[in-house]
């Protein structure tokens, strides 16, 4: 794991883990609070947070560590049918 952090507030900094899709948020005593997915934009909280702390925090991620974009779809090519005679 990486040992520079992105400060968020005075009480939370975040760690991204392995240049991955992951971002680790921790508390000021270094404990993890919850990981965010930056593939899918999902966070997942591992302790309880006020309601006001964790919309910052969740607003915070989102800003600076935007959604990945998918990986554009190939349409596929489908054999055209062929006409019956009449």
């Amino acid at each position: 794991m990486q040992h520079h952090h992105h400060e968020i507030n005075y009480s939370y900094h975040c760690q991204r883990v392995n240049h991955g899709e992951s971002v680790h948020v921790f508390n000021a005593d270094h404990y993890l609070m919850a990981d965010y997915n930056t593939r899918t934009g999902r966070i997942s909280w591992q302790r309880v947070v006020a309601a006001s702390q964790r919309e910052s925090v969740e607003k915070w991620l989102r800003e600076n560590y935007p959604m990945m974009s998918p990986a554009v779809a190939i349409p596929s090519v489908q054999p055209a049918k062929k006409k019956l005679k009449k």
